[in-house]
């Protein structure tokens, strides 16, 4: 998505592990903020070198669609992995976790911080960030099903910017001081709210949780700033983008999908959990505390 997000660094070093692996050449990049337009450009222009695959986290699935379907059809394989494009224009997405599942953790752990009622806030990436959209969905079918009385009141982009998720943060509570609650669906937010909280005095006042990068949430975790996030791991999903490309580039996306799941190297067999859209899975997300943080170095 960005280059300069530590969430993405980690991804590339994954991918390059992988690479390293399979004897692979990698180009790793990305525009330097969320810059949907700069993210499509670069697709052009690994499609005019004809590269042999192209796999991307898209920050806008309806806008990077075309170049993905251009390169696709100029005979490149074409997949997506931690934030999708439009399906008919790659052939597999790995996807860190269900969208169920992510919304209904994300959920549960508000529920343990703030309780079962109340009015909360989303503060997000951008408001056309696919996985983001769709977590937040989930998280409002799940919230009616089992929390009623939980609403979220609103949701703002923080445009995977620390500095624009706190400020955004700010001004929301500063007029609504009755939220019980931010949920971040993005690392990048994460601190920046928790800045927004601590400079507001509202620490064990208004609760904190949603998705956090370990390095950048460890400190807020020890203060108690957000007792709980979670995530997945970074190198594993840049490494298991890799195989989905490998499976490809061997022609044995059918076998794949036959069999119901896909060889991951160090991962093992990757499942397939939705073959007509051709929807792979990583795995069930990781839930941080103060306690287990220093365990991961992401």
């Amino acid at each position: 998505k960005f280059t300069s997000d530590p969430y993405m660094v980690a991804a590339g070093e994954g991918a390059q592990e992988a690479c390293d692996e399979l004897g692979y050449t990698l180009d790793f990049n990305g525009p330097v903020n969320a810059d949907i337009a700069a993210q499509s450009d670069i697709i052009d222009q690994w499609t005019q070198k004809k590269y042999t695959a192209i796999t991307i986290s898209a920050n806008d699935a309806d806008a990077l669609s075309p170049a993905m379907k251009a390169a696709s059809d100029a005979g490149i394989y074409t997949s997506a992995w931690d934030a999708d494009v439009n399906a008919d224009s790659r052939e597999l997405f790995l996807n860190q976790v269900t969208f169920e599942g992510m919304g209904k953790t994300m959920v549960d752990m508000m529920v343990e911080e703030a309780g079962d009622s109340g009015d909360f806030l989303v503060v997000t990436a951008v408001l056309t960030a696919p996985n983001q959209n769709a977590w937040i969905e989930e998280m409002k079918k799940y919230m009616e099903a089992n929390y009623p009385d939980m609403r979220i009141a609103d949701i703002l982009a923080g445009d995977e910017d620390l500095a624009k998720s706190r400020d955004v943060t700010l001004n929301y509570l500063r007029s609504h001081p009755e939220t019980k609650g931010v949920f971040a669906v993005t690392g990048m937010a994460s601190p920046g709210v928790c800045e927004a909280i601590e400079q507001l005095d509202l620490v064990g006042k208004v609760a904190v949780t949603g998705l956090g990068v370990p390095s950048l949430i460890k400190d807020y975790l020890k203060k108690g700033t957000i007792k709980q996030c979670c995530l997945w791991s970074p190198y594993d999903i840049g490494y298991g983008a890799m195989y989905l490309a490998k499976t490809q580039i061997d022609g044995k996306v059918d076998e794949a999908k036959e069999q119901g799941y896909i060889e991951a190297g160090r991962l093992g067999k990757l499942e397939i959990i939705d073959k007509d859209k051709g929807i792979v899975l990583l795995g069930e997300p990781l839930i941080f505390t103060k306690d287990n943080v220093d365990d991961y170095n992401f």
